[in-house]
């Protein structure tokens, strides 16, 4: 977080503004380049009310770090910001920023403003009270919500979103600590498909707006015809009623999103409550989730709506999901396609995330994750995630090529469901399964890694838990190791560590990562060597399927 330096022509040393953060889109998905290089975010959420005070945000700040993090995702709010209407107390911005400068850290703020997770509980007190003026959500039943309607006339958060981002650009443009910043939360209505207020009635029987005719009459395949109202839409009416919610909050976000460009060349994103079917089975806890809109929060930025948000919000550089549930290779693809790029601003922090995080950076080129809540986890807790984000620390730099370009990487996560994976580089073929001691069945675990195609032959894993082995489509050829070498990375690049074969590459049929921490006791009586970085190279050749024919 160095800034430039000039002199002056009386000899004094000024401060200079830093490059902002940006994303590039150049040579495939979106990369974050800050001071100019590739930025691969290793975040952490901090719990919502965490930055509001010193010591939660010092405890908050502390666990970033223990988790080998480079990133803290962190809260600012309506109510603390404009606690009183036009006057503006950005005492928590201030907090948060010099807090992680102080912890050698970056920050990406979350605005938590108009709406949070499908309520509005970040308003501040004197919105709360005048309902006349700042009128909330209906339910089909009658029933008023305290989630603000987005069709309301005024601007809700406007004012005090655009303060912060001129705020940041007063303190931090010298430092660049804020990577981006996340507009609302979990935006949508949740107990309905659709707001039934006075203010979102007259807007329904409105026409659909003439740059949104283009994209629902793709999403139902039906000609949307100019003129015709939300109301006559024809189709599925829940996704007709999603649709509109979908354009309504999209219309404010943008509007914040406009306001704070204007101001800040900082990256936005908004992030989205999934509508992934939940499996919990917690006694006293019903979550909601699903595939209907309103049990998630209905006209948030989902793959659903996305030709909505696209068109209606294009000030917001990512729609980025929070990833708790559901099959991951949808959601990271479905986010990828919408966003041109991948983010996770909210994910689990056990292991079970830290091998999302390998996934989603490996397979699907995601230029960060972020687990949420991990200040208040134990060290144990974190082990995982830890452990994950120090490989890639050590390793982030050869995710990038001499040239600036890409690597080629490719990722997994294994577990019950799926316990292997085949992954093609050119024509060779790598199948990956979970590795698990001679004796010891795999069910339970968990592998998860990412591979960099280096050179032609050469190959990067960084991982734990997996073995691999090697095929090639051409059936005249088999594939053989070579050479594995374990290994660390760092700024200064590789060093080798032990050249591995024998026992610890199956007689030089696989390529091995075992588990860390401790494994169950096998019945083999030949012990297996668990200790391993993380981290090694593979190095293969080709030799021929069939002996040639003999000479006469």
């Amino acid at each position: 977080m160095n800034h430039a330096v000039t002199t002056s022509a009386t000899g004094v040393q000024q401060a200079e503004a830093c490059p902002p953060p940006r994303l590039d889109r150049s040579q495939g998905p979106a990369r974050l380049v800050v001071d100019g290089d590739p930025f691969l975010v290793r975040g952490v959420e901090l719990h919502n009310s965490s930055p509001s005070a010193a010591g939660s945000l010092a405890a908050g700040l502390r666990s970033a770090v223990a988790a080998n993090a480079n990133t803290v995702l962190a809260s600012v709010t309506w109510e603390e910001i404009e606690p009183v209407e036009g006057r503006f107390v950005l005492d928590s911005v201030r907090s948060v920023l010099e807090g992680a400068r102080a912890a050698g850290l970056r920050v990406i703020l979350l605005w938590f403003g108009a709406w949070k997770n499908g309520s509005s509980s970040y308003a501040p007190a004197w919105v709360k009270r005048d309902w006349d003026r700042f009128p909330r959500c209906v339910l089909e039943d009658g029933r008023v919500t305290e989630t603000l309607t987005p069709f309301a006339p005024g601007d809700l958060d406007l004012a005090a979103f655009r303060r912060v981002m001129e705020y940041i650009e007063e303190i931090d443009a010298e430092h660049r600590t804020v990577l981006m910043v996340q507009i609302e939360n979990e935006v949508g209505l949740l107990g309905t498909s659709r707001d039934r207020s006075r203010e979102a009635q007259k807007a329904f029987a409105q026409p659909v707006p003439e740059n949104l005719r283009d994209v629902l009459s793709s999403q139902d395949a039906t000609a949307v015809p100019a003129g015709l109202c939300w109301s006559d839409l024809p189709g599925d009416p829940s996704a007709r009623d999603e649709a509109f919610m979908a354009w309504a909050f999209a219309s404010h976000i943008e509007k914040l999103a406009r306001a704070g460009r204007a101001v800040s060349p900082v990256p936005f994103f908004t992030n989205a409550w999934l509508d992934s079917e939940i499996d919990l089975d917690i006694p006293g806890f019903a979550v909601a989730g699903g595939q209907v809109p309103g049990t998630y929060p209905s006209g948030g930025p989902l793959p659903r709506v996305a030709g909505v948000w696209r068109m209606t919000a294009p000030t917001v550089d990512l729609f980025a999901p929070d990833f708790y549930f559901g099959q991951p290779d949808t959601v990271f693809g479905d986010f990828l396609t919408m966003s041109g790029g991948l983010f996770i601003p909210e994910m689990r922090r056990d292991a079970v995330g830290a091998g999302h995080a390998l996934l989603a950076i490996g397979e699907y080129h995601a230029l960060g994750v972020s687990p949420f809540g991990t200040d208040s986890a134990d060290l144990p807790e974190l082990a995982e995630l830890s452990d994950v984000y120090d490989l890639i620390r050590q390793t982030e730099s050869m995710l990038t090529l001499a040239d600036g370009t890409p690597a080629v990487t490719r990722g997994f996560h294994l577990d019950d469901a799926t316990p292997r994976v085949a992954l093609t580089l050119g024509s060779i073929v790598l199948t990956v399964t979970r590795w698990a001691p001679i004796g010891i069945d795999a069910a339970g675990t968990y592998g998860y890694g990412l591979i960099v195609a280096q050179e032609e032959d050469v190959f990067l894993a960084v991982g734990r838990g997996f073995r691999i082995g090697f095929t090639t489509t051409d059936p005249a050829w088999q594939i053989g190791l070579e050479a594995v070498t374990e290994g660390r990375g760092g700024p200064d690049g590789w060093k080798a560590g032990r050249r591995l074969n024998g026992d610890e590459t199956a007689g030089g049929t696989a390529w091995m990562h075992p588990q860390s921490g401790p494994t169950s006791a096998s019945p083999f009586p030949i012990p297996a060597h668990c200790d391993h970085s993380g981290i090694s190279r593979c190095r293969i050749y080709r030799f021929p399927s069939r002996e040639a024919p003999a000479l006469d």
